[in-house]
């Protein structure tokens, strides 16, 4: 919906600067064209750029504040049950002076404390200055984001990390430790980033600063059961359909128009599904694909726009596209990118913005329903590995021929150490040998990535394998993969709106058995996985997803039901094989390249040709892309 950005003195009540809350809120200009605004009192201010969603009017400017004047608030995203929450309040006595859900918010938080979260429905990132007190909020499962950093006796926050930059005495510095956390995992997990010194809030999470102290405190978690009741698939079907409807239906409230992406996956095609049947009239739909063979979904999203009656164009790209518009996107988020479809989505989003303002993505169905197969039976790995420990050597070699092969013959102390070793983009091991000797000693084994991952995956040590990777999962790798659509949609002024991630619908999946998210095909299946590993089982003996799949089976055609996940694909490897090889080694292996300050350029090059040569690495292109996006970041800003 907008950029918020925002200073509060921590000492005291010294008048800020007009001129830098000018700038720090112009460099948000992306995130809302429409309006700008700013509030400045003593010791604090409040910036907003508004991209005008709900209530088009004057009314819904902000900063916004009560008719005191007394509560000022800078707000970015939706409420989507802001009309339920509106109606308890105008029964309590309430006037509203615009249809905002802004305004909601104000009311909502003088009727009940900062306690109102537990009753907002959303994706949301705000300020709200109440007096003396500023608290800073974000949404249960971090559709929208925050940064923040403590500096110069001020907190500094903002909705993207350029606002804070923008602050004159800032320093910027890379957080070189948390690169190692990129290079693994695509993201830098929990609270740091990859600039020194600026934070980013976790979901469900809230600041309350008071007299100079900083309180940081968790509003809302997943609960976590050891016993889960059994109610029964037919029940559970049920319940989805209903749960998936209601989040989509709200999503779909809005003043400007609206559409969705379409990919021909299963978790697009459900939306656009659930979205014909709600709207009265036909609305557009978008896919995105490569030129090269294979790596596009038209055939796909072509029969489930026919299906649905919608309104579908496509887009097609070019490797030149891809590469003239990477550098351009890191300059937006202020990071490398996550995922190499974020160029993608950036410019489908573009494209898309000549049309509708509001587009639903089907993000988050993996992380919740069960889709990412390959980890989600790897505990079906580990308990054999763990048999395969106590069996002689005979036995070993013919029993788990597949097992052997995969892992060779690697140990696990523990169901985290497996999960380590199956999550991780770069190893640890091929981390160690690209980094030059000081970042070897700074990462330190990565222990602080452990501790990260043990926090959650631990947190409840009798839970089993698979909600514990179900439960990291959520706290870990989602936030990431939001932020990564929400970097490449408002970075072209457009909301993207996920119903997968609505909090009830997610609440309600944790409480399902895992029995009912993925299921065997057959008997003959379950039986043949006793000798497979999960990367053989999954989709192959294995339903991924199966009580979304089976929820909406009678709404799209058998071919999207049946298909394998593909996951938006970009054909990196294929170009790092051919038109981008050069250009990647020249880039990386420069004497003045800035990557020099963490990798072994000795060894960077070493490891590319054993790459090119052999090809035995199936992540080799992601794992070079990865490599030019930490380039470009420390080009761009050091």
């Amino acid at each position: 919906m907008c950029g918020i950005t925002g200073v509060l003195d921590l000492k005291g009540k010294s008048k800020l600067s007009k001129k830098i809350a000018i700038d720090m809120t112009k460099v948000l200009k992306h995130r809302g064209p429409d309006d700008s605004g700013i509030f400045l009192d003593k010791g604090i201010f409040l910036g907003h750029r508004r991209l005008s969603i709900i209530d088009l009017s004057k009314n819904g400017h902000q900063p916004m504040s009560d008719k005191e004047k007394k509560i000022w608030i800078t707000f970015n995203g939706e409420i989507y049950n802001f009309q339920e929450i509106k109606n308890i309040l105008i029964q309590k006595g309430y006037k509203f002076f615009s249809k905002s859900d802004t305004e909601t918010i104000i009311n909502a938080y003088k009727e009940w404390g900062i306690s109102c979260l537990e009753r907002f429905n959303g994706m949301f990132a705000f300020a709200l200055w109440d007096k003396n007190e500023l608290y800073l909020v974000r949404d249960r499962l971090g559709v929208k984001p925050l940064y923040y950093s403590v500096f110069d006796g001020k907190l500094i926050f903002a909705s993207e990390i350029k606002s804070i930059l923008a602050y004159p005495k800032f320093k910027r510095k890379p957080n070189l430790k948390a690169i190692s956390s990129y290079l693994s995992y695509r993201y830098v997990l929990g609270e740091e980033t990859l600039f020194e010194n600026i934070n980013q809030l976790l979901p469900g999470h809230f600041i309350k600063v008071k007299d100079g102290e900083i309180i940081k405190k968790e509003y809302w978690d997943i609960k976590l059961t050891l016993k889960k009741k059994d109610l029964g698939e037919k029940y559970y079907l049920k319940k989805i359909q209903n749960l998936v409807t209601s989040a989509t239906k709200r999503r779909m409230i809005s003043d400007v128009p609206l559409g969705a992406y379409l990919s021909g996956g299963l978790d697009s095609s459900v939306i656009v599904a659930i979205m014909s049947k709600l709207k009265t009239d036909r609305f557009k739909t978008f896919t995105v694909g490569f030129q090269e063979e294979g790596f596009n979904e038209f055939e796909y999203s072509k029969k489930v726009a026919e299906k649905c009656d919608v309104d579908h164009k496509e887009i097609l790209l070019s490797c030149k596209d891809y590469i003239k518009t990477l550098k351009k996107l890191i300059k937006y988020k202020d990071l490398p990118l996550s995922v190499p479809n974020e160029v993608p989505l950036y410019l489908m989003s573009k494209e898309l913005k000549k049309d509708i303002t509001v587009v639903l993505s089907g993000e988050g169905a993996d992380e919740v329903f069960g889709g990412y197969g390959r980890l989600f039976r790897s505990p079906f790995d580990y308990k054999r590995l763990k048999l395969r420990e106590k069996l002689p050597n005979p036995i070993k070699k013919s029993l788990f021929k597949n097992l052997n092969k995969k892992y060779k013959h690697k140990k696990f102390s523990s169901e985290l150490d497996h999960f380590l070793y199956l999550y991780s983009y770069f190893p640890f091991e091929e981390k160690k040998f690209l980094f030059n000797e000081e970042m070897n000693k700074l990462i330190n084994n990565d222990e602080n990535l452990k501790y990260i991952f043990n926090r959650y995956f631990n947190k409840c040590p009798k839970l089993s394998y698979y909600d514990k990777i179900l439960y990291t999962f959520e706290k870990l790798h989602l936030p990431g993969l939001l932020g990564r659509v929400d970097n490449a949609t408002m970075a072209t002024s457009v909301e993207a709106r996920p119903p997968f991630v609505d909090y009830e619908l997610v609440e309600f999946l944790f409480s399902i058995p895992f029995k009912y998210k993925i299921k065997w095909k057959s008997l003959s299946s379950r039986i043949k996985s006793l000798t497979k590993t999960s990367d053989d089982i999954s989709e192959n003996l294995d339903i991924t997803k199966y009580l979304l799949r089976k929820s909406f089976s009678g709404d799209l055609p058998g071919i999207i039901l049946k298909r394998k996940k593909q996951g938006f694909p970009v054909p990196l490897d294929k170009w790092f094989k051919t038109e981008l090889v050069a250009y990647a080694q020249n880039l990386l292996l420069r004497k003045d390249a800035k990557i020099n300050e963490i990798i072994d350029q000795k060894n960077l090059k070493i490891w590319i040709e054993n790459n090119l040569k052999f090809g035995k690495d199936k992540l080799f292109g992601q794992k070079l892309w990865m490599l030019l996006n930490v380039e470009f970041w420390m080009e761009e800003y050091f």
